[in-house]
């Protein structure tokens, strides 16, 4: 199955010198592609939010280990495994709640270890088993986000609308979404989905990128405002809810932006249906319940100035800044792997 999509939204050039991602803090005015090979660089990018979305961030990170170390392949053996291990540890620290960046950092650090295992082995074959993991990371992605979408489309029907929140589609991924994977199949086998995508408060990922990408895929997309969900849950416009997750905990508990969490309450109390899609490296065998998930706080320009003209706020107000919330277990309808579609009570 395969949709066709002008761009990946991170990639690895022709030459594995360079690690290409689409500057998401540039939508909606322009598509801005960088090219990075500096590990600062690199590392700004994720925490920056140039590439974001749990399973494109994990990407990013493993084809930015490699094009990192791809520039230090003179040092000896010993000297480039003590790098690599550097390296890991500071991407890994650059987004503390989505597990798929430790994820792919410990699949890629488990690589070189098991590698190093074995004798004589040289820096140029090592740095070729890294780019090989970095690209089965990224093609398995793409198939999980396939079985993803496709087990999403069967709760759809002609029609329907569909309430999603922050940004979980092609710009999030390796290629086509989780949330938004089902209504791209659903466009393309004509049922006519009308979405309805909460702004996001305080990055605007809903406005900026989830209605971006469904535009310009030619499906009919409402932006609204993040207080809003009730009032169009209200007057029926809403037949489920599809959101994205950064971490999945054994419960079933679920990190994911900040506001999915009232979302799902909302939802229950109407009787409306809430999904969380996501691939199954979002699930972190080492959180029990979602009190163990760790919430990154972020800045405070990010709610006072970042998208304004001028300051919202008076200079000095006291920002509280969360950028995720815990959606508990029991206000999820279902939760959707490239496995199949989970309902609760959850036991992962």
């Amino acid at each position: 199955m395969e949709l066709s999509f002008p761009y990946d939204s991170v990639d690895i050039s022709s030459d594995n010198s360079l690690l290409v991602i689409l500057d998401q803090t540039q939508l909606p005015a322009k598509e801005v592609f960088l090219q990075l090979n500096e590990e600062n660089e690199i590392f700004d990018a994720i925490y920056t939010l140039k590439v974001r979305g749990a399973p494109a961030i994990g990407i990013a990170a493993a084809f930015g280990l490699c094009v990192i170390m791809n520039r230090e392949k003179s040092l000896n053996v010993n000297s480039f495994k003590t790098r690599t291990l550097e390296v890991i540890s500071r991407l890994n620290s650059s987004r503390p709640t989505a597990v798929n960046l430790s994820w792919a950092l410990m699949r890629m650090k488990k690589k070189v270890l098991s590698l190093l295992e074995f004798p004589d082995r040289t820096t140029d074959e090592l740095l070729k088993c890294m780019f090989e993991e970095a690209n089965a990371i990224k093609a398995e992605d793409v198939e999980m986000c396939g079985s993803i979408s496709e087990y999403g489309l069967t709760l759809l029907k002609p029609g329907m609308g569909v309430l999603t929140h922050c940004n979980a589609g092609h710009l999030a991924v390796s290629r086509l979404g989780t949330a938004l994977g089902p209504v791209y199949l659903a466009k393309d086998a004509g049922y006519n989905i009308r979405v309805y995508a909460d702004e996001t408060r305080p990055l605007l990922q809903g406005s900026r990128l989830t209605a971006f990408e469904l535009m310009k895929y030619g499906i009919d997309v409402t932006l609204i405002c993040d207080n809003m969900a009730y009032s169009v849950m209200d007057k029926g416009w809403i037949d489920i809810v599809f959101t994205g997750c950064d971490r999945i905990a054994k419960n079933g508990d679920v990190a994911n932006k900040i506001g999915t969490a009232g979302l799902a309450v909302i939802a229950k109390n109407m009787g409306i249906p809430f999904y969380i899609l996501g691939p199954s490296s979002s699930i972190d065998d080492n959180c029990i319940c979602g009190d163990d998930i760790i919430i990154e706080e972020r800045p405070s320009y990010e709610v006072t100035d970042l998208m304004f003209k001028s300051s919202v706020a008076p200079r000095g107000v006291k920002v509280y800044n969360p950028a995720f919330d815990i959606t508990r277990s029991e206000n999820i309808t279902g939760i959707i792997t490239e496995k199949g579609i989970y309902k609760y009570p959850y036991n992962f």
